[in-house]
């Protein structure tokens, strides 16, 4: 059943993000009424506010839209008559949409009250531009619901993304772009019998904080993206990520209750520069551990899955075990039956695909299907509390950011969906980093932390709660590389196996294959701009699977996954 809600503007224009939120809200809620708020107070005439004018007049400011003809058919009210009106009667929640002032008695007139975005608290020209010029890795946003003769905001939704240090708009317009969808998720999930996000208070939503002086902030801002700039180009140019993979010679129980020290790792002894080896995962077979991991190479640009053994004496040579036409990682093993199934990274395929062991560890054949028209990102399947769970991230800008859930009775399904996906909104520790555990009791899930960089450290959640309809977590252990490691820049998979942990880390090297790749985007992009007068690397970045913009008004097309 459709919940109802009115819409709080200024009843003449709206932002184009405003527009394909209520698109995303269309299969989950009628908009019944419109609530036309008073004019906002003018914004201060000082020195610092015109040169802010100035910039964000520059940057775009995300070009408002006039919507009058758009809502003309909807019924009108001012604030102070909704509650008496009978076609707002009943209604489940009011959303509020832009910078616009509300008096305190209009949360009354909604069962769930007032909802509305923590950056349009106020009038502000820049939104999330404090968090750049700050040069903070984590940038914080949420959506709020205001109760009744309430001054505290419940927090509905919340997530917390990698800031874009490079240019303010891409920043400004990735977090736009992941929370219009928010309303929609939480009225889906209100939809479904299912609990709010989160009893914990959020800001208080009507005293307002005063904004800093950004006079100078505007020219320290200009500094510093130049010079992310010329890092970034550096870093692409001559500095390229290999990965290799390690074993500790210990218990993840030692791991979880001990100190963590880099020096108890074994590297495998990786040759050359033109590989790498990363997302470890093992199996003890017939007396041995035999290791799994995805294998790439700079000059093909794909990666398959490898297999080699440990043990006293050291590793094998890997050997091809899984191959497609697109690139493979992420080689999560289940057993199942006294058989042995793998769940690599089928991503390029739009799908989470199964994969058994047909004469291991060497020839596997497909198998099944799990997860349809979805580019699943580092699939972890495991077996928890009599049900079979699937987590991962979706390809695509919020790969590392939004954490989606699935469960099954049996392994080859069918596949149920969570009522909350995605369940998690967090760069610090959503992305799947490894095979989950048990320890005392209690279920472990390796997780990334991706907000300084990809591949930053390795966060150990503690799930307390994971059921069909509910989801919780909390880090209780991180893992980052030290300084003295030979792949001191990053960990992201473990895996506990037996008595021995597996782990991976990464250094920068100097790749030439990597280098005249980057060239040849280079090229292209700027024939693509020279053509068509815009990048095409900025194309392929913004295409998500999950929503499909018209190219000339920025409207959603498709209604919502």
């Amino acid at each position: 059943m459709k919940l109802r809600f009115a819409l709080l503007f200024n009843g003449k224009t709206l932002e184009r993000w405003h527009l394909r939120c209520l698109d995303h809200l269309e299969p989950f809620a009628d908009l019944v009424a419109a609530i036309v708020a008073p004019d906002p107070p003018p914004a201060p005439s000082n020195a610092a506010s015109i040169l802010v004018r100035s910039y964000a007049r520059r940057v775009g400011n995300r070009s408002a839209l006039d919507v009058t003809k758009k809502f003309e058919n909807v019924s009108r009210f001012r604030p102070e008559n909704v509650a008496g009106s009978a076609e707002a009667s009943g209604l489940d929640f009011v959303l509020k949409l832009g910078c616009v002032k509300f008096t305190n008695t209009l949360p009354s007139a909604a069962r769930l009250g007032l909802w509305y975005f923590e950056h349009e608290r106020e009038i502000d020209l820049l939104p999330f531009f404090d968090e750049l010029y700050e040069c903070e890795s984590v940038t914080r946003a949420a959506l709020l619901a205001l109760i009744a003769r309430s001054n505290e905001a419940v927090i509905l939704q919340e997530g917390h993304f990698r800031t874009e240090l490079r240019s303010y708009t891409a920043h400004r317009d990735h977090l736009l772009d992941a929370i219009e969808r928010w309303p929609a998720w939480v009225c889906r999930r209100f939809s479904a019998g299912a609990v709010a996000e989160s009893a914990r208070r959020g800001a208080d939503a009507i005293v307002t904080p005063g904004r800093p002086n950004r006079r100078l902030h505007l020219l320290r801002h200009s500094v510093e993206i130049t010079r992310e700039r010329l890092e970034f180009a550096w870093q692409r140019l001559f500095r390229h990520p290999q990965w290799n993979i390690g074993v500790l010679n210990i218990t993840v129980g030692e791991l979880l209750d001990g100190p963590y020290t880099d020096n108890r790792i074994e590297w495998f002894p990786l040759r050359g520069r033109g590989n790498f080896l990363g997302d470890p995962f093992g199996v003890v077979h017939d007396g041995r551990l035999q290791v799994f991991c995805e294998h790439f190479g700079y000059r093909e640009g794909n990666g398959h899955i490898r297999t080699f053994d440990y043990s006293a004496v050291g590793f094998s040579s890997p050997q091809p075990a899984i191959k497609e036409r697109v690139h493979l990682s992420y080689p999560c093993l289940v057993h199942h039956r006294d058989r042995i199934y793998c769940v690599p990274e089928t991503s390029g395929l739009n799908e989470v695909a199964l994969f058994r062991a047909e004469e291991f560890p060497l020839r596997w054949s497909k198998v099944a299907v799990l997860i349809e028209h979805f580019a699943g990102v580092d699939p972890t399947v495991f077996r928890h509390g009599g049900r079979w769970w699937l987590m991962c991230t979706e390809k695509g800008s919020q790969e590392n950011v939004n954490l989606y859930v699935w469960h099954a009775s049996d392994l080859f399904g069918p596949w149920t969906e969570h009522v909350r996906n995605p369940v998690k909104t967090d760069v610090r520790g959503a992305r799947p980093g490894g095979a989950p555990f048990i320890h005392a009791g209690m279920l472990y899930r390796p997780a990334q932390d991706c907000s300084k960089r990809y591949g930053w450290r390795i966060v150990i959640q503690r799930i307390t709660r994971l059921t069909p309809t509910d989801f919780a977590e909390e880090p209780v252990k991180i893992l980052e590389a030290s300084a003295d490691s030979p792949f001191p820049l990053g960990r992201h998979t473990l895996s506990p196996v037996g008595n021995v942990v597996l782990i991976d880390g990464h250094r920068e090297i100097f790749a030439w294959p990597a280098f005249w790749s980057f060239l040849r985007i280079c090229a292209k992009d700027f024939w693509g701009r020279r053509v068509s007068g815009h990048s095409t690397v900025g194309q392929k970045l913004s295409r998500s699977p999950e929503v499909k913009r018209n190219a000339s008004t920025g409207i959603c097309e498709r209604r919502f996954r």
